[in-house]
């Protein structure tokens, strides 16, 4: 294992202690074999791509409206989750699977992509076509697909793109 696979393995089972709130070892042991798990199945996380010094900073800089976007999708997300739990919402009708074109992106833009659709609730990542180049997701509210689609691909031309193309 390398020095700098160790690092990444590090951080990550670092990140995971975080999420749960304990620094406990079995909780540390535990988020590095998740990490390392997670290192093997998606073997782009841990390799984060060349760029030159311009571009990198320039990545830098939207770093934070990337993070800021996400934290708001995810916060409006909750609350439409909420109001199908507390009865206002039906779910009967329309809940459903949309495929959501990769575009341009790169491997590491449908990863990162991928990551956010899941992360959000109410909608996640079901599995990635890439002979099809598209993305299939599970949405609670999939009435109107081609909303979802323009939501999708709003979110990655204005935010994600200039951090993760």
């Amino acid at each position: 294992m390398s020095l700098r696979t160790l690092v990444h393995m590090l951080a990550l089972a670092l990140l995971y202690a975080l999420m749960v709130g304990s620094f406990h070892p079995v909780d540390l042991a535990l988020g590095a074999v998740l990490a390392l798990g997670v290192m093997r199945l998606f073997p782009l996380a841990g390799l984060p791509p060349v760029l030159e010094a311009g571009e990198h900073w320039r990545r830098t800089l939207h770093l934070p409206r990337f993070g800021w976007a996400l934290a708001v999708l995810v916060t409006r997300s909750c609350f439409q989750v909420l109001r199908v739990i507390f009865g206002r919402g039906d779910l009967a009708d329309r809940a459903g699977v949309v495929d959501v074109p990769m575009g341009e992106r790169t491997a590491r833009g449908v990863q990162v992509s991928s990551w956010v659709m899941s992360l959000a609730p109410g909608t996640v990542l079901l599995e990635l076509d890439w002979e099809r180049r598209v993305m299939r997701m599970h949405a609670l509210d999939a009435s109107d697909p081609d909303r979802l689609l323009r939501q999708q691909d709003d979110f990655y031309q204005r935010y994600q793109r200039a951090v993760f193309p």
